[in-house]
């Protein structure tokens, strides 16, 4: 019985930062904007199933606690995986969010605004993979 609250309010919690993350998600419009940086228009299903199914198995990773020994080869394969898609959400996120026109009109370099977003990407890419090399992998 001195649980229930506890239950209670920890479900209402996670509904709540759920919401919040998918209200997030859906406003900013990020997986058209995803989309069309890619020009990959004819995956649409294939993002939104693939970030559900993300979702929900990294919560029950979260949860269960699971430990997968992948090694080092495993590491930077899924250190590429991840950074690849932190890089390009991010990157569609920031042009969401006008951050990167904002900045190329500051520092006068809209002729290279494609090597800025490949240097988000390769910093998100080259992230994950130290990460993923020494705190999981290592």
């Amino acid at each position: 019985m001195k649980y229930i609250l506890a239950i209670v309010s920890s479900f209402g919690g996670g509904l709540l930062v759920g919401g919040a993350y998918a209200a997030f998600i859906t406003l900013l419009r990020i997986f058209p904007r995803l989309l069309q940086f890619t020009n990959t228009k004819r995956y649409y299903m294939a993002y939104e199933y693939i970030f559900m199914f993300s979702t929900f198995i990294f919560t029950l990773i979260y949860f269960f606690e699971f430990k997968i020994i992948i090694g080092k080869i495993g590491a930077v394969v899924s250190g590429l995986f991840f950074g690849s898609f932190l890089g390009f959400l991010s990157s569609a996120l920031a042009e969401t969010l006008n951050v990167l026109p904002v900045i190329s009109k500051k520092f006068k370099i809209k002729k290279q605004m494609g090597t800025v977003f490949i240097a988000i990407l390769l910093g998100k890419v080259f992230g994950s993979l130290y990460y993923f090399i020494f705190k999981i992998g290592g």
